[in-house]
């Protein structure tokens, strides 16, 4: 994906292999997008990039869902 290629080029000294900091990176740069300059980046993409995006944005919600229902059913229980 171009957009991941140059954010890669041009973040790639600030990267030491620590989750946290590309996280924060990632973070930092789609803050200072707007709206537009997200669609554009997505036009961009070919299926197969657009389908892989899409997938892992539903697999961690639902990653995220299901972890909030076993907390929320624990905390059930213990109460």
């Amino acid at each position: 994906m171009r957009f991941v290629d140059e954010l890669y080029e041009l973040y790639r000294g600030h990267f030491n292999g620590d989750e946290e900091d590309i996280v924060a990176i990632v973070v930092e740069i789609l803050e200072e997008q707007s709206k537009a300059d997200l669609i554009q980046i997505i036009l961009g993409m070919d299926d197969e990039e657009l389908f892989h995006m899409l997938a892992s944005y539903l697999i961690e919600v639902m990653k995220r869902k299901v972890a909030m229902e076993d907390e929320n059913s624990t905390n059930r229980v213990l109460q």
